[in-house]
């Protein structure tokens, strides 16, 4: 994770930065028509990823790193741009506008994602709709829901769940008018300190350790301004296979005479029934093109690593069984082994980056250094002041809820630390998932510490930060260190792509709430929405059984923090192997992602993938592997594109083929 690191990565692994967007030798200029366009199609991809992933159960485009409807509005806007160039060029957008619109969608489209506003919504009128006298919840925790981050009144909580109502009437209006604000303020505080952190560390990532950024290298093909990739046949040979089975798939659902190719999901081990075989539990395979195409992207020892460690959490679940180790709950606690190896990841990366930091930090202090800050988007000092401004903030945030000092302090800590290390795992190798569920500051507090020692306005305020940490999938952060790095590649200004980031942040959550108002009132949660209040009931189900302070809880779960302790070490001990032994071939993260539920779906293809790149590289070698890059770029393109055109019949009453389940 060094200079040298970076260095072994592309020597031993063959990685190779796909370098399409190194044109302009000037900085491009962005207009101000490329952020109203990108805030137009933001809010419209807010509605569109509402519609799929919560009215309708898929696709799901945002549990994935690459998001599917993103790329779609991103080869719409391209062939327009093109069509424009032709008409009258000088409406024509550039690349780097392009790929601003590109990155604003992104982010709308992570805000209104199946893990984030959504959830929020539920968290917010869920308990008072399921307050019944019989689990008393208005005796118990409900009186400690502050009133300006929640909606409580009856006559606006109850249109949500049963539907046929509207959002625009001004008593439903006024009711979500205070608390929408004061979330939106909190979640753009929180990319804000994201941001600073990804500007201190993007000198090191890009320009030093120059990581290849595997999630944008489409993206930067899509909009090259030479349009290379849209002449290659193999690319377009690609695109055909991809996009010919999913159009098949989809066809057969209306003509049930056209053949199928079933590419998605079927469960291995149904017919296992006996101990201690059972304990494989549901292990899917399936055959998606766009993972088989995300996954010749990967390092070599990341793609086998991920594949080989899913088995070997499989293979600890059986074991346990074989030796009764099942009886104790949650054992062999695969979620907290995988939790310490992310934080390994991260103290391995500050201790390789050491130097830099060094240097950052004097330059931060005014003194001489190595660094320049002026051409970041903001200087080293404004970023580290406004990462600790916007931490401080975070944290009295949760004060009025009654949670200590000390807690708020450790769950920010941990969720930017988990944030961390997702974006440097997306920007170093590209895994096609990346998920971490139930892993987050409620969890790793409560069972780490004990009930005992957390009061009751601490358990209220980690429920309700339930909803941003139940899982890491369409995370924000790794979206806008990705949009730092196409700055830097078609050389436009780092300021304006913050700026973009930032007015997709405030405008994203806006979108995503009313989105998921607008269905909610119109539908109800209780009758069309497949996901409801999104998993809102989960949250509080936690805090009620917390409230109740059982006394397997009371204490610390040590098995847990040993389990937690055995997975950092674990994994330290791989990145040293890493480091030092030649073609070591278990790679760190994929140690610690492997362990996820979205790995279910994508390790056999994710093995194909290192099948067929090692084995090019073994027989054809480099050069080989270059060429055959845009036959998997076409994969990925080919089926996000069909797809996206099919997830548009939601919109219908027409039922229509899922391409990515969950």
């Amino acid at each position: 994770m060094s200079d040298t690191t970076a260095t072994r990565e592309q020597s031993n692994d063959q990685v190779v930065e796909l370098r399409v967007g190194e044109v302009p030798s000037r900085s491009s200029v962005i207009r101000a028509l490329t952020f109203l366009v990108g805030i137009v199609l933001l809010l419209l991809n807010s509605f569109w990823i509402i519609e799929i992933e919560k009215v309708h159960r898929g696709p799901f485009p945002t549990i994935i790193s690459l998001f599917a409807n993103v790329i779609f509005t991103l080869a719409v806007l391209t062939g327009c741009n093109a069509l424009w160039k032709r008409i009258y060029r000088p409406i024509a957008f550039s690349t780097s506008e392009l790929l601003v619109i590109y990155t604003m969608v992104a982010i709308g489209s992570s805000l209104a994602g199946h893990d984030m506003v959504p959830n929020l919504v539920g968290t917010m009128v869920h308990p008072y709709h399921f307050a019944t006298p019989e689990n008393n919840w208005a005796g118990t925790f409900l009186s400690h829901l502050p009133s300006w981050l929640t909606v409580s009144n009856k006559d606006v909580v109850e249109p949500l769940y049963k539907g046929g109502d509207t959002l625009y009437r001004h008593s439903i209006l006024s009711a979500w008018v205070k608390p929408v604000m004061w979330w939106t303020l909190f979640i753009t505080v929180m990319i804000w300190v994201m941001m600073c952190i990804n500007t201190l560390v993007r000198k090191q990532w890009t320009d030093r350790e120059r990581l290849t950024f595997p999630i944008i290298q489409l993206p930067l093909a899509m909009t090259e301004p030479t349009g290379a990739i849209w002449r290659n046949r193999l690319f377009w040979l690609g695109f055909g296979i991809a996009f010919s089975i999913d159009l098949l798939n989809g066809l057969a659902l209306y003509f049930p005479y056209v053949p199928t190719i079933n590419v998605g999901f079927q469960d291995l081990a149904s017919g296992l029934t006996a101990k201690p075989w059972n304990a494989l539990g549901w292990t899917p395979y399936s055959f998606y093109p766009f993972v088989i195409g995300l996954g010749y992207l990967l390092p070599a020892d990341l793609s086998f690593s991920c594949w080989f460690f899913y088995w070997f959490w499989k293979a600890q679940l059986v074991v346990s069984s074989a030796l009764a180790l099942d009886a104790v709950p949650e054992f062999p606690y695969i979620r907290h082994q995988c939790f310490g190896g992310y934080i390994a990841i991260i103290l391995m990366l500050l201790w390789t980056s050491r130097g830099y930091l060094r240097q950052l930090w004097l330059r931060v202090k005014g003194e001489p250094s190595e660094l320049d800050d002026s051409t970041e988007p903001i200087s080293y000092r404004t970023a580290l002041v406004g990462a600790f401004v916007g931490f401080l903030f975070l944290c009295w945030f949760l004060g009025p809820l009654g949670v200590s000092p000390w807690v708020a302090v450790t769950a920010f800590v941990i969720y930017f630390l988990l944030s961390t290390a997702i974006a440097r795992m997306r920007a170093e190798l590209g895994p096609p998932v990346h998920d971490l569920h139930f892993s987050g500051p409620d969890f790793i507090i409560t069972r780490s510490v004990g009930l005992d020692r957390l009061s009751n306005g601490s358990l209220v305020g980690l429920s309700m930060m339930y909803w941003f940490n139940r899982a890491y999938r369409g995370h924000p952060m790794p979206i806008g260190i990705e949009a730092m790095k196409i700055a830097s590649v078609t050389r436009a200004s780092q300021r304006k792509f913050l700026w973009a980031v930032m007015i997709a942040a405030v405008f994203g959550v806006v979108g995503a709430f009313w989105a998921d108002l607008h269905y909610g009132y119109k539908l109800g949660f209780a009758s069309k929405f497949a996901f409801g209040d999104g998993f809102a009931g989960e949250a509080y189900r936690n805090l009620d059984g917390w409230w109740r302070r059982p006394r397997e809880l009371a204490g610390p779960n040590w098995g847990m923090n040993v389990a937690t302790l055995s997975g950092f070490l674990f994994c330290v001990f791989l990145g040293y192997m890493r480091l030092n032994v030649f073609s070591w071939p278990f790679h760190p993260i994929g140690f610690a992602i492997s362990g996820s539920w979205s790995m279910n779906l994508v390790w056999l293809p994710i093995m194909l993938a290192w099948l067929i790149k090692i084995s090019i590289l073994r027989f054809g070698g480099l050069k080989t592997y270059k060429n055959a890059l845009p036959f998997f770029l076409g994969l990925i393109l080919g089926e996000m594109m069909i797809g996206s055109i099919w997830s548009l019949f939601a919109f219908t009453d027409i039922p229509y083929f899922s391409f990515w389940g969950a």
